[in-house]
């Protein structure tokens, strides 16, 4: 005879808790997933229509039998789990179940210091007020899946696009001061866009796919060439040769 130990039935008690209580309060299909390799299951996102929007919420669970009634509650995740997350194109909540009292807790891993630091920290504070999921979370879970400041990734890649093209075509043959200070100045303008995407792709990384992610790098890889070819015909024409 198997035995089905106490961890296993806190688990799933947790894991079909969080599902019934999402499905409750947000009158949102809750999904759980059979096979479990850091997400747990997922929350489809409705509109005020009850339409769904596509967007889908990963969901990590972690159950307690008892939570005292202090303030906030750490929990511990895995260094692999983190780095796990980083990689997905989708939004991901921890959420943290309390048998006892049948309530639920949640935050969006990205806002996290185990998240910031890649894993450094494995603790995840939950606030037992601000974090205990109500019917007011839905708006928050629909702008952690279109967050405002994230809808500007669009116009960022637009200028970058622009700038890229300006910058490749520049001429890198007997280059004079006017040309390597006009350069520099394109390419302070592109790396400060450059700068503003990773900082958007680092919190809302599935605001941005991997194609996304490799044209960014590859036009950051294209422009330090440039620049470099600009710089070294310049200090070649200072040298006369």
């Amino acid at each position: 005879m198997k035995e089905y130990k106490k961890r296993s039935v806190n688990g799933n008690a947790g894991e079909y808790l969080a599902a019934y209580q999402f499905t409750k309060v947000l009158q949102w299909p809750y999904r759980m997933l059979d096979i479990d390799i850091g997400v747990d299951g997922e929350i489809e996102i409705l509109d005020s229509a009850r339409i769904s929007t596509s967007d889908v919420i990963k969901v990590q669970v972690k159950t307690f039998n008892s939570i005292s009634k202090a303030s906030s509650k750490k929990i511990y995740v895995k260094g692999n789990h983190i780095q796990y997350w980083k990689k997905f194109c989708l939004p991901i909540i921890v959420v943290c179940v309390d048998l006892s009292k049948e309530k639920v807790y949640w935050k969006p891993v990205t806002a996290t210091e185990c998240y910031e630091n890649g894993g450094k920290s494995q603790a995840i504070i939950i606030d037992l007020q601000a974090d205990e999921l109500t019917p007011a979370c839905g708006a928050k879970l629909q702008a952690l899946v279109s967050p405002a400041t994230s809808k500007e990734i669009g116009q960022i890649l637009n200028n970058m696009r622009a700038l890229y093209a300006t910058i490749k075509d520049q001429n890198d043959f007997a280059v004079d001061a006017e040309q390597l200070y006009h350069v520099e100045g394109l390419v302070n303008q592109f790396e400060y866009e450059a700068k503003l995407f990773n900082e958007l792709a680092l919190h809302f990384p599935w605001r941005c796919g991997i194609l996304t992610r490799g044209e960014v790098a590859m036009m950051q890889k294209n422009v330090r060439r440039v620049e470099n070819n600009v710089s070294v015909s310049y200090s070649r024409g200072l040298n006369g040769m």
